[in-house]
C-alpha cells in the first residue's frame, strides 16, 4: 500500500499534456477537482521513484495574495523554461483540497500556506517548505466604531464593546487550521488575554465569504490578508485596521511553497531552478510592483483591478521574500498554537518542515 503523499495508483498509464493543454491550464487557472486531477497527473505516478522522470511538473495555487509569486512566474513565462511540461490547477474555492490532492500523490509543487504545510509534516507526508513566499502578510480590521473603542482602551475594547452592544464581538475569517484563524486565536489568546466570553469567531470559507460578512454588517472585524483591507478602503466600507501582524508576531509566515521529496531528490536540477525563478518572481514583486499587480490581477480577473492590486502591494502587509529562514521562528509558535487547539497530535520541528539548502544554492 502506497505511503500518504506517494502515488495511489501505479496501473494507470499516463499521458503528457500537450503544449496547449497545458498553456490552457496555467494561463486561465482552471478549477480541477481531485479526481479530475489524478487523471491529468502526468509521469509523477510512474513506478520506480514517483515521477523520476518529471515529463510532468504538476503545480497546485489558489489566486491570493500569499501565493503572488506563483502568479509572477506564470505571468513572465518562468514555467516554460523549465524542463517538464508544467500543469497547473486552481483550487479556489475549494477548502484545503490542495492538501488532500497532494496526500494522494498527485502534485509536486503546491503554493499553500503555512498551517497546511505543518499539518502534512505532521502526518509524515513527504515534502518540505523550499521557499517562502511573504511574513506579516495579515492586518486585523475592526469596524469603526470599535476602532474608536480601541484607541481608548486597547485589549478592554472588548469588553467596552460587550457593555455597550450587548453581545460579543464577532470576527469571521479564514477555516480553522488556516493562517488567519491561528493568527487570530495567537492574538487574541498570547497577545491581548482577551476571553473566550468576548469574542466569537465564524470560519468561512474564503476571502469572498469574509469580505461579504464585514460589508452586510453580519460580524464586526476579520484578520485577513491584502489586498481586502484595500478594497474596502477603495470602497469606503466603514473599517479600519486595528492592528499589523507584524507588531505582535516579527516574521510572521503566511504563504509558502511546498515542495515533494521526489523532485529534489530524483530531479535536483529542476527542483533549484523552480527556486531560482521563485526567488526572480520575489525581486520583481518587491522592484517591479506594477508587473506584480498585473499578473495577480490578470488571476483573478475583474474581482481585482490592478489600480486596487497595485495600491494593496504598498501596504506594510506586501512582505515578499524567498527565503524559509526569514519565518523559521515564528512557524514554531503555529506550530505551538495547532497543538493547542487540536490542530495537529503533537509539535513538529522546524527540521521536518523547512529544506533550507535549495535556497541557500541559488543565494550564494
Amino acid at each position: 500500500m502506497p505511503k500518504l503523499g506517494e502515488p495511489k495508483n501505479l496501473d494507470r498509464v499516463d499521458v503528457a499534456p500537450s503544449q496547449s493543454r497545458r498553456q490552457f491550464l496555467v494561463k486561465t487557472g482552471t478549477a480541477v477537482g481531485v479526481g479530475t486531477l489524478s487523471g491529468l497527473s502526468g509521469c509523477t505516478s510512474l513506478p520506480g521513484g514517483g515521477g523520476s522522470s518529471m515529463d510532468t511538473l504538476n503545480i497546485a495555487f489558489k489566486p491570493p495574495f500569499p501565493f503572488l509569486q506563483y502568479h509572477v512566474m506564470n505571468h513572465e513565462g518562468y514555467f516554460e523554461e523549465l524542463e517538464p511540461d508544467v500543469e497547473a490547477t486552481n483550487f479556489a474555492n475549494k477548502g484545503l483540497t490542495i492538501v488532500s490532492a497532494y496526500s494522494d500523490g498527485d502534485i509536486d509543487l503546491a503554493f499553500i500556506g503555512i498551517t497546511p504545510a505543518i499539518k502534512m509534516k505532521s502526518k509524515g507526508i513527504p515534502g518540505k517548505v523550499t521557499a517562502a513566499n511573504h511574513e506579516n502578510g495579515f492586518v486585523v480590521l475592526g469596524h469603526e466604531d470599535f476602532a474608536a473603542l480601541w484607541d481608548e482602551h486597547g485589549a478592554d475594547a472588548f469588553q467596552a464593546f460587550r457593555e455597550e452592544e450587548g453581545r460579543k464581538f464577532k470576527f469571521s475569517t479564514f477555516p480553522k487550521g488556516s493562517v488567519a484563524f491561528i493568527l487570530l486565536q495567537y492574538w487574541l489568546r498570547e497577545e491581548l488575554g482577551v476571553s473566550p466570553d468576548l469574542v466569537d469567531i465564524e470560519p468561512m470559507a474564503g476571502g469572498s465569504p469574509v469580505k461579504r460578512s464585514l460589508l452586510s454588517g453580519n460580524v464586526d472585524g476579520t484578520v485577513i490578508m491584502e489586498p481586502i483591507p484595500t478594497a474596502l478602503e477603495a470602497k469606503g466600507a466603514p473599517f479600519e485596521r486595528i492592528t499589523w501582524a507584524g507588531s505582535f508576531m516579527s516574521g510572521q509566515p503566511g504563504g509558502i511553497m511546498f515542495m515533494h521529496d521526489r523532485l529534489w531528490n530524483d530531479n535536483p536540477d529542476i527542483a533549484k531552478s523552480v527556486v531560482e525563478r521563485h526567488t526572480r518572481a520575489t525581486e520583481i514583486i518587491q522592484e517591479q510592483s506594477q508587473i506584480a499587480a498585473e499578473a495577480v490581477s490578470e488571476a483573478k480577473g475583474d474581482k481585482l483591478p490592478t489600480k486596487i492590486a497595485r495600491r494593496a502591494l504598498d501596504s506594510k502587509a506586501s512582505n515578499y521574500i524567498s527565503d524559509p529562514a526569514q519565518i523559521t521562528g515564528s512557524t514554531q509558535l503555529f506550530v505551538e498554537q495547532m497543538a493547542e487547539l487540536g490542530q495537529v497530535d503533537s509539535e513538529v520541528s522546524n527540521d521536518k518542515i523547512f529544506e533550507q539548502s535549495l535556497y541557500d544554492s541559488i543565494a550564494e
